[in-house]
This record gives structure tokens, sequence and C-alpha cells, in this order.
């Protein structure tokens, strides 16, 4: 009887936590990455597209760009739609002023900004939106200036290896003839 008791428990706290785990929070707005400037590629540009019809982006909402390099600057396009309030060398946080609506995979008309960053790789970064100030917060991944090892780096680290494989290899045929 303890038995079944202590499978059924443990059978239930498996289903609650896979359920846990496979929920995902709806989501309300992407960022997208448009491109880097033509001419200038340390500039990346951002649109922020609208996830479902007549979506709301409240007053007060938060967009989040992470783990970017190298970040030497931030314009919108808008000044009057959201502000840059941090703005440092791998978060950029911007904050809209006014309620902004948008159509499913559409941008939001006034939520366009730029990145400017010393590194002009782009790669995989996350983002987070919260909708006003007591909302969800949903996220994904977008593209940004990321950090790469210069070949410099990556072909030093490899004579090294080499090289420690080599004097192994000597070190033996060594200890073999003695």
């Amino acid at each position: 009887m303890k038995l079944t008791k202590h499978v059924s428990v443990a059978a239930a706290s498996l289903a609650l936590t896979v359920a846990a785990v496979n929920a995902k929070p709806a989501q309300a707005a992407t960022v997208k990455f448009l491109g880097q400037e033509v001419g200038n590629p340390n500039k990346y540009n951002y649109g922020v597209f609208a996830d479902s019809n007549k979506e709301k982006l409240k007053p007060l909402s938060s967009i989040t760009l992470s783990q970017l390099s190298g970040v030497t600057g931030v314009s919108v396009e808008t000044p009057s739609a959201y502000q840059v309030v941090t703005n440092t060398f791998d978060t950029v946080v911007l904050l809209l002023s006014k309620l902004q609506t948008g159509n499913k995979n559409q941008p939001f008309s006034a939520l366009n900004f730029s990145v400017f960053s010393k590194f002009t790789t782009p790669g995989s970064v996350p983002f987070a939106i919260v909708n006003g100030k007591n909302a969800g917060t949903f996220g994904g991944d977008t593209t940004g200036p990321v950090n790469v090892p210069e070949p410099m780096t990556v072909g030093g680290s490899l004579l090294a290896v080499g090289m420690a494989a080599w004097m192994k290899r000597k070190k033996a045929e060594l200890a073999a003839k003695a």
C-alpha cells in the first residue's frame, strides 16, 4: 500500500514538472534584427514586431537586449515613443513612454532602434520584453554583435596543443629507449 502511494505521488510530481517545463508564455512581441547598415557594419538595426493582431505594448514596457559585445551607443528612431534607460558594454534596455499598437507580423510603427558596436560579427543574443509594469515577461533570440576570437588567438592555441602533443610523444620515446 505504501509503495502504491509513493509511486502515485512520484508520478503526479513528474507530470506536474513536465507540464511546468513545457508551459510557454504567450508571445506579445518579438525583437527582429533588420540588418547591418550598408557602409557601416558597426550599426545593427532592429524592429519590434507584434505577434498577434491589435497587440498592445503598454507605457513603461521595457525591451532588453543582453549578452551583446562592445556596445558603444544606441539610437532610437522615434525618441517620443521610448527612451534608452541602460546602455552598457553588453546590455541595452529601452523603456516605452506611450502605448504602442501593432498587427501580427508587422513592426510597431515607432519602435525601430539601432545598436552601435565595435564588433562587426553578428551572432545570436537573447531579448526580453516586459509588457507594462506588472505584466508578464517574454523573450527569445535575435541577432546582435558578438565577440569572435581573433585568428591569431585561435592559431596560437592550436600551435600550443600541437607542441604539447609533440613533447608528450618525445618524452614517451625517450622513456621507451631508457
